[in-house]
């Protein structure tokens, strides 16, 4: 019986600190949940940022482009060469987006990635969870059925006496 006590107090250890890990997991979860919904949200502010800083740049270059045909309306030459200006802007913008989206790309990844081991992690512990209750299970039966057996036993001597 106390062999039998000691097993349970052990297996009680064992679920506190089955059920620790587990609360654990559960928070890094959510830290991660956060840490998403954070970048997703910095993302997108920063989107926007972006897409006004290239309005600004093209209502600025449409506003420099309008004031310099007003004032030179025969030369082709300065309005090709603004006209390039206004192209470079928005290859430069172009490529400021495709970076973007590339890093993107690597921070999804990134976090896929993260999410997966933490499912992994999370199906790890409850199978260890499965074990452990399975094994307490098992071992409460045994306890069970030689107390049965132990109280078969006492009753013949018990009439015998």
């Amino acid at each position: 019986m106390a062999r039998d006590n000691a097993m349970l107090e052990e297996r009680g250890r064992l679920l506190e600190t089955l059920g620790t890990l587990l609360d654990a997991v559960n928070h890094a979860s959510t830290e991660q949940r956060v840490a998403v919904d954070s970048l997703v949200a910095t993302t997108a502010d920063l989107l926007d940022r972006v897409g006004s800083r290239f309005h600004e740049q093209v209502e600025s270059e449409t506003g420099k482009l309008a004031t310099v045909a007003a004032q030179v309306t025969g030369s082709a030459v300065e309005v090709a060469s603004l006209g390039e200006a206004l192209g470079v802007a928005v290859q430069m913008f172009s490529e400021s987006n495709d970076k973007l989206m590339a890093h993107l790309e690597r921070i999804e990844t990134a976090l896929d990635k993260s999410m997966v081991r933490s499912d992994e992690q999370l199906a790890y512990y409850v199978a260890q969870a499965r074990e452990v209750v399975d094994l307490s299970m098992r071992s409460q039966k045994q306890v069970l059925e030689d107390l049965q057996q132990f109280a078969g036993q006492q009753a013949p001597n018990a009439e015998a006496a």
